[in-house]
């Protein structure tokens, strides 16, 4: 570990949100170790054990944490356009980002796929090259016995997020090079403190827009369906709507210092807020009647997309406070998972699903096992990235 012998805390202007990137990577495995057993959605790993308790602690997930992440990944897009132009921000993001998701999409996730196909969908086994060049890449012929349309069937898992991140960054940074230095960094950085009641109704109009838009798109798109566009790009329409606003939102907070100016006693009511949005989803685990739906025109859908709303926009504002206020400072520890959260959210799933595996006949019940696979994976995970992954010659660059 880098500056193992420095004891004194770091502190930076930014450490917090890093604080909250730990967080929310660390929630991420979390949310993949119960995908088995509180979902009836795919997955690499099947299982029959189900929770009820899993299944709302995916809608909370869902309501808030990639929303924040596209929020805290826009405040960070103006200064490196800034300190690297259009042409560079995007060949550094292609290299950042392309590198990892090669060595996933076509090394190691069609490993998991394959086992998938053959365990669970019980189709016939076949040799592994056979299934690689016919199944996945479709440029081939698909293994005798293996229904599906020939072409490309590339998996791409939760590398969807860093997809839409790179597309998102990518209109950024074309926007960027149209206007030129009408968008630059401001010659004196805003410091004066935003109004409460100017907070409070921003935060209160910016849960409406997405309240309604949301609820829009979803008259056409549920929750979890997923397209595929032009064969990779992986989207899931009826969250667009919060990640593109969470995206823009940033980008504008950072050139008007809007983390930094934002009232400290606006943050801790929105986080009030939004417990009590994860309480009321909570009491339906109760058998408190609640209706919500995943999209259509009705009642229970509108209930879905405002309460979604309400709780990213709460959440977002209440954890970036939480974290401001009181854990502001990163020991050397908490550096290194800051640095590896990048590696950890990209590497983490192989190793979930394999302790999935591994428990598969042990005997515990759904909770247990999702708890277990939880703890390990996050156990795993991080230090793998950091004494592994990240130091690895060419993966490590850009990690």
């Amino acid at each position: 570990m880098r500056n193992s012998a420095v004891s004194a805390p770091q502190k930076s202007r930014l450490t917090y949100i890093d604080n909250v990137r730990i967080f929310l990577s660390m929630l991420v495995v979390a949310h993949h170790a119960g995908q088995p057993y509180g979902s009836e959605g795919w997955w690499l790993f099947q299982s029959p054990l189900r929770s009820n308790w899993i299944f709302l602690f995916f809608g909370v997930n869902e309501a808030f944490f990639m929303g924040l992440f596209f929020l805290m990944a826009g405040y960070f897009h103006p200064g490196s356009l800034d300190r690297k132009g259009p042409l560079r921000f995007v060949a550094d993001r292609l290299w950042r980002f392309g590198v990892p998701i090669v060595v996933m999409v076509l090394g190691i996730t069609p490993v998991f796929i394959y086992f998938h196909e053959v365990l669970f969908k019980h189709l016939p086994a076949c040799g592994y090259w056979s299934f690689f060049s016919g199944a996945y890449l479709g440029i081939a012929d698909r293994p005798l016995g293996w229904p599906g349309d020939p072409g490309i069937h590339l998996e791409f898992v939760h590398l969807w997020f860093i997809q839409n991140l790179f597309i998102f960054g990518c209109v950024y940074a074309l926007y960027r090079a149209i206007v030129g230095k009408r968008d630059q960094k401001p010659a004196t950085r805003l410091a004066t403190p935003i109004a409460p009641a100017t907070a409070h109704l921003t935060l209160l109009g910016l849960a409406l827009w997405l309240g309604a838009t949301t609820f829009l798109v979803r008259i056409w798109y549920n929750v979890d369906d997923w397209k595929v566009l032009f064969s990779i790009w992986e989207i899931e329409f009826a969250h667009v709507p919060q990640y593109v606003t969470m995206f823009v939102l940033g980008i504008v907070a950072a050139r008007r210092n809007w983390f930094e100016r934002f009232p400290a006693s606006v943050g801790w009511t929105w986080l009030g807020i939004g417990l009590a949005c994860v309480a009321l989803w909570a009491s339906r685990g109760l058998g408190v009647d609640f209706p919500i739906w995943i999209g259509g025109v009705s009642i229970a859908a509108a209930n879905r997309a405002v309460w979604e709303s309400v709780l990213c926009v709460a959440f977002s504002a209440g954890l970036l406070t939480l974290t401001r206020e009181r854990f502001s400072n990163q020991t050397p520890f908490a550096k290194a998972l800051s640095d590896s959260s990048f590696a950890v959210y990209v590497f983490h799933v192989p190793v979930v699903t394999l302790i999935q595996y591994a428990l598969a006949d042990s005997g515990l019940g759904a909770m247990s096992q999702f708890l277990l696979v939880s703890a390990l994976g996050i156990l795993i995970s991080f230090p793998l990235a950091h004494f592994v992954l990240r130091r690895l010659p060419v993966l490590g660059k850009a990690l």
